[in-house]
């Protein structure tokens, strides 16, 4: 392997100002650029180690392979620059501008992109590792598919309509992040923290939210089709017209949640909590509600055939006309329950 080259930075901005624009491979290790502009340069497979880069404009400049650990980019311009394979250790890129930049195959570790613009960046596998920061971070119609995010901080970040699929965003913090229309097939959010987060819309088939916080969260017209939620909470989450066909929801907290026109039909809900939520005209087709806790549930009009009951508690809850028919309805407990114009499971009319 060839020595890198080293060169000084007045230099190097001699040889950019006189339009040379090549300077791969170069050794800048704690190089001072601060304010200058260095677009469409190629510094590809560069050290940048520990540079101060700030305020820096890098419009179209190739940094693939470049290594940045420890440098200082804060609210550098680098829209569309290449970054592919990059190395980033405790790297500062807060505020920056990287719309539409590629950082593909990147690794990022305890890096600091708070407030980072990545309107329509490509991050496909990119690795954000050990906590990095990403809080306040536009990420909108980026595209983060296979990409690590695991144990990241993104409170409050902006991803609506990023394409999000088979990411690993295991034990994140998303508190109040915006997720509109976005496509999250597959994802993996075990552990993850939504409280507050707006998905309305998005399409998270076959994702696993298994023991994740929804508290709050906006799921209005979701696809949650075959999604794992076994052990989250969704306690006064809107699922309001959300489709949870065939998902995994043993065990779920679902307290005063809106689960209005969802269609939970096939959906596993056994000894899930669903204490004072509304379900009214619901699609529980099929669905496994054994054991669950329905105590004062707005069932009302909800479809409830040849859906199994078996020990869950309806004390309190609304079944005025809904459809029971061919339900599994030995229940443990139906004080208080209303049922005007209910059908029962033998296709009779309760009166």
């Amino acid at each position: 392997m060839s020595k890198p080259k080293t060169v000084t930075v007045n230099k190097l901005l001699t040889r950019y100002a006189q339009g040379e624009r090549n300077f791969s491979d170069i050794s800048l290790m704690a190089a001072i650029f601060n304010e200058v502009t260095l677009n469409r340069i190629n510094l590809s497979g560069a050290n940048l180690a520990e540079a101060l880069m700030v305020h820096t404009r890098l419009i179209g400049a190739n940094l693939s392979r470049s290594q940045l650990s420890y440098a200082d980019l804060s609210m550098a311009v680098l829209i569309d620059a290449n970054l592919t394979g990059a190395t980033m250790t405790e790297t500062v890129l807060h505020q920056a501008d990287l719309s539409g930049a590629s950082l593909s195959g990147a690794i990022l570790s305890q890096v600091n992109l708070t407030g980072v613009n990545l309107t329509g960046a490509s991050l496909i596998g990119t690795c954000l590792l050990n906590g990095s920061q990403l809080t306040d971070a536009i990420l909108v119609g980026a595209t983060l598919t296979r990409s690590v995010l695991s144990g990241a901080h993104m409170t409050g970040a902006n991803l609506n309509r990023s394409i999000l699929s088979e990411i690993d965003l295991s034990g994140a913090n998303l508190t109040g992040a915006t997720l509109i229309r976005v496509h999250l097939n597959q994802g993996n959010l075990s552990g993850a923290n939504l409280t507050g987060a707006d998905l309305s819309e998005s399409v998270i088939q076959n994702s696993n939210f298994c023991i994740a916080n929804l508290t709050g969260a906006n799921l209005t017209g979701a696809n949650l089709t075959g999604a794992n939620l076994n052990g989250a909470n969704l306690t006064g989450a809107n699922l309001t017209r959300a489709n949870l066909t065939g998902a995994n929801l043993n065990g779920l907290t679902l307290q005063s949640a809106d689960l209005r026109l969802a269609n939970l039909s096939k959906a596993d809900l056994r000894g899930a909590n669903l204490t004072g939520a509304n379900l009214a005209g619901a699609n529980l087709l099929e669905a496994d509600l054994r054991l669950a806790n329905l105590t004062d549930a707005n069932l009302c009009g909800a479809g409830l055939l040849l859906t199994s009951l078996r020990g869950a508690n309806l004390a309190g809850a609304n079944l005025n006309q809904a459809n029971l028919i061919g339900a599994s309805l030995s229940v443990a407990n139906l004080d208080h329950t209303t049922m005007e114009g209910t059908i029962l499971p033998n296709g009779a009319t309760h009166q």
